[in-house]
């Protein structure tokens, strides 16, 4: 997010390239969550754990990311 700054004063909101930046983050999210419900062979398989620590980190990420750009997101 190169392109996102935030040069205001605190709890003011973030620029509108934020706002399409945490846009474009959110739509890459979604589309992961619909790759990752689609069913595959066996031999494709990770394991359940492995996946679930996976998703944890990225919903840590998130909530940083929100808390970082404020509360009214």
């Amino acid at each position: 997010m190169s392109g996102a700054r935030n040069s205001g004063a605190a709890g003011a909101a973030p620029p509108v390239d934020t706002w399409q930046a945490l846009a474009r983050l959110e739509a890459a999210v979604e589309r992961l969550a619909i790759a990752a419900d689609r069913p595959r062979p066996v031999a494709e398989g990770v394991p359940k754990a492995q996946v679930q620590a996976i998703a944890d980190r990225l919903d840590e990420t998130i909530a940083r990311l929100r808390n970082a750009l404020g509360e009214d997101l």
